[in-house]
């Protein structure tokens, strides 16, 4: 198995920003920084700005600028020399883009002692709990989120044979008719069994499918419906290589290694909805592959009335 087939979406972004960080003074392509986030080019644009909340080149750009700035402060470098360094060609651009992220010049800057810092964004530490460090070592490929935020969604349920394909069928149909870009948007794509089987040998049962949305976002339209996704904690476990009409042994063996985690960690079910995101898509909006799994989780002894919904095991 690849080293990157166990990551989840998280850990994907981060292996990107780390190959960022090391070549702030160097040519970076972004086919290079999506090939470390194992993602194709179209889908790590949207996965990043979804996350980090920059684009790719503007996060780079600010590091970059941030980085410049560093060495301006310490004034043991020209400005011409440090323009070059983080590639800006000349002292002429690299002041036009000075200006107009920091406001002034860079002579300016120096001579009055200014400072700007825009800050290496930690994607684990701004997201994950900190866990014990033998549930890592045993369980190197679950992590606990830190509560995630509510979500607005625009969201259609099937009811029937292959209902992932069929609600999948629909809201790509709706992203495609109403243009939602999902490259440079901050689109996320969800989905869960609603209502689930009643046993394993059950070819009927529901799928809904959630895309995120802002609140500007007017959904007219007979099938899909919006509402708001509650937030809540959350162990998540990353699989791959799956397809849309086929559950696949990656995901039983995920919920498996969550069920086994759940355990023996300081947690335990929360009431909260299960989640799937959906990660990689054609630029039809179809599913390709890629999941990482959502477990709602909660401090063992809290709580002990919240019902449970039903989860895909």
């Amino acid at each position: 198995m690849e080293e990157g087939e166990c990551m989840n979406y998280y850990e994907r972004i981060q292996n990107a920003i780390d190959y960022m960080e090391e070549r702030l003074d160097s040519s970076i392509k972004l086919e290079d920084v999506a090939r470390e986030a194992y993602m194709s080019l179209s889908n790590f644009y949207r996965m990043f700005f979804s996350l980090v909340g920059y684009r790719a080149k503007e996060y780079i750009r600010l590091r970059r600028m941030s980085k410049a700035i560093e060495e301006i402060e310490r004034r043991k470098n020209t400005i011409l020399n440090i323009a070059i360094k983080y590639g800006y060609g000349n002292h002429t651009s690299f002041t036009k883009a000075f200006k107009r992220i920091i406001g002034v010049t860079p002579s300016k800057f120096r001579k009055q002692g200014l400072t700007w810092e825009f800050k290496e964004i930690d994607i684990l530490n701004k997201y994950y709990s900190k866990e014990n460090e033998k549930f890592i070592e045993l369980y190197p490929d679950i992590k606990v989120l830190k509560e995630m935020k509510p979500m607005r969604v625009a969201y259609y349920c099937y009811y029937g044979k292959n209902p992932e394909l069929r609600a999948f069928e629909t809201m790509s149909n709706w992203m495609s008719k109403n243009k939602i870009d999902i490259e440079s948007e901050k689109i996320r794509i969800f989905g869960y069994n609603n209502p689930g089987p009643s046993n394993y040998k059950d070819k009927e049962y529901g799928y809904e499918v959630c895309v995120t949305i802002g609140n500007d976002i007017e959904v007219i339209d007979p099938l899909v419906k919006t509402k708001r996704m509650p937030g809540g904690l959350y162990a998540v476990c990353g699989v791959k290589n799956l397809s849309i009409n086929s559950e696949g042994k990656a995901i039983i063996d995920a919920w498996k290694r969550l069920k086994s985690w759940l355990e023996v960690s300081k947690y335990e079910y929360g009431g909260h909805q299960c989640m799937e995101e959906h990660l990689k898509f054609d630029d039809e909006y179809n599913y390709i592959d890629g999941m990482d799994i959502y477990m709602p989780i909660k401090l063992k002894g809290a709580c002990k009335d919240e019902s449970t919904r039903d989860c895909r095991k």
